[in-house]
């Protein structure tokens, strides 16, 4: 399945008034974001059981403002196996917090693909020394950047 942020958006705010059913056969998720705004994806995850499989994609575009949700959760996610962020980190705070929160929530996790922003070159050493801090949940998890 893929998702536009737009549809997140629309998902965390109805979550809100009521409880989101459970999402039984979802097994692969692409999600598709408009700027950063990937600060609500924690409370759609929560609600797929049995997803393996985790992409972040970026498409190109003006931001909205608005919605700045932070990764409060502690929900287990116990089936996600492989997680891939495709747009490249910057080493701003709400990524962080997403990375923070699949390493640290996701049980089975084998592999987390990450890319750099290669236009700070100075900054990719910081990135990683923070990414060697982050507790990982899964023993076997094996962090790769790109």
């Amino acid at each position: 399945m893929t998702i536009a942020s737009s549809t997140l958006e629309v998902i965390y705010d109805y979550s809100r008034c009521e409880a989101l059913p459970l999402f039984r056969n979802l097994t692969f998720l692409r999600v598709e974001f408009y700027g950063y705004r990937w600060e609500m994806l924690p409370v759609f995850l929560e609600r797929c059981p049995n997803l393996k499989s985790l992409v972040v994609g970026s498409i190109r575009g003006r931001e909205k403002e608005g919605v700045n949700i932070l990764l409060e959760s502690q929900c287990f996610l116990s089936s996600l196996e492989y997680v891939k962020i495709e747009r490249p980190l910057k080493g701003e705070v709400m990524e962080m917090k997403l990375v923070s929160y699949l390493l640290e929530n996701s049980t089975i996790l084998k592999k987390l693909t990450l890319f750099l922003d290669g236009s700070r070159e100075r900054e990719e050493s910081d990135i990683l020394k923070e990414l060697l801090t982050i507790p990982r949940r899964s023993s076997s998890c094996q962090v790769v950047v790109l």
